[in-house]
């Protein structure tokens, strides 16, 4: 489905990850090929779909020198994707675009202007370079935020949604930053062969918080650069978000600290999350809610076998929690429901959310 690109090393590749969002993903992909710098080869696009239920549409524009499309057997999550699109067409630089991206004439060029700026400093290690993103109707949306603690993941539970895991544009400024989110982001490719690609342990949410708190530990410094802008249509904290999706989001958030907070703060924050599913659980089964009954069932097992070391990991959440939602159906008698793995509410292209 690709032809041969027409120029044998581009500096950038563009990484779009894709679950049953083809609408947007052709918007963005025909948009991206009447940029300068991909006419002249310096950018190729690669589309990872993660086996999709829609097949892929015999669109020109993923057919042309430069664009890859590569076709996954399952839905290994967010993180999965970008790692095989990085793989796919090696580049000095990585860029990350959520389907659902909007971006205006001339992106490309600026983003490539950056990326001289910073190869022209001699001691530069910027890994990750983040930019601004505003919703639709033109309001900056957060896109970078600090890395989770205990007392603050407590605190973000009594702050509205759309503001809770984010720092407000307000107080943003340019340069270091913690993390920025993946809807949107500008790798090293050097930094990211040093790292190996993102942690496919997570499959949605919190994998890039994962890696940039990484890069920092290796030295590299995370950035956040607002002269650049995108729009992101439909990010996760403008969702209502599904029984399904609330077993990924507890378990992505337990997982990081497991990973990268201390034993203690990853062992108190197991007693927060078993203690809301046993309340939250009680209150579903009050109002007759099977599949929030279950959902929270499924997290309070999750919480149990992270704390012994276990999983489930990668795929094996998204599974956990389709079970859990499949079984509620049926008790429910709508009958069985295929897993299906999506993104809405589970497509794995989104920045992190909960």
């Amino acid at each position: 489905m690709d032809q041969s690109p027409r120029h044998p090393q581009p500096r950038l590749t563009v990484v779009v990850v894709n679950y049953d969002g083809w609408p947007d993903v052709l918007g963005l992909v025909e948009r991206l090929v009447r940029e300068p710098e991909f006419l002249s080869g310096a950018c190729r696009i690669v589309v990872v779909d993660n086996a999709s239920p829609s097949p892929a549409p015999r669109a020109e524009s993923l057919r042309l020198a430069g664009v890859r499309l590569v076709q996954r057997p399952d839905n290994g999550g967010f993180a999965v994707g970008v790692n095989a699109g990085w793989r796919t067409i090696p580049a000095p630089w990585l860029l990350l675009l959520n389907p659902d991206v909007a971006v205006e004439p001339g992106t490309l060029g600026r983003i490539l202007a950056r990326i001289d700026d910073l190869e022209a400093r001699a001691d530069d290690q910027t890994g990750v370079l983040g930019f601004g993103i505003d919703n639709a109707d033109g309001t900056p949306q957060g896109s970078v935020g600090v890395f989770p603690g205990l007392l603050r993941t407590f605190r973000e539970q009594f702050i509205e949604r759309r503001r809770r895991k984010y720092v407000p544009e307000r107080r943003l400024r340019p340069g270091p930053v913690d993390w920025v989110t993946g809807a949107c982001m500008l790798i090293d490719g050097r930094m990211m062969a040093e790292l190996g690609g993102m942690d496919e342990d997570f499959f949605l949410y919190h994998e890039e918080v994962a890696f940039c708190r990484v890069a920092r530990d290796r030295g590299w410094s995370v950035e956040y650069d607002p002269t650049v802008r995108v729009v992101h249509r439909t990010p996760l904290q403008d969702r209502p978000i599904s029984p399904k999706m609330r077993v990924v989001i507890r378990h992505s958030k337990l997982l990081y600290f497991r990973k990268h907070a201390s034993r203690p703060e990853f062992l108190v924050l197991t007693g927060i999350v078993a203690l809301e599913a046993a309340v939250r659980g009680a209150w579903a089964a009050l109002r007759r809610r099977e599949d929030e009954r279950r959902a929270w069932r499924a997290v309070a097992g999750i919480v149990r076998s992270l704390r012994r070391g276990g999983g489930p990991l990668g795929r094996e959440v998204i599974e956990t929690a389709e079970r859990a939602v499949a079984v509620a159906s049926t008790r429910l008698g709508d009958g069985p429901i295929r897993p299906n793995r999506s993104r809405r509410p589970a497509r794995a292209s989104r920045p992190p959310g909960g």
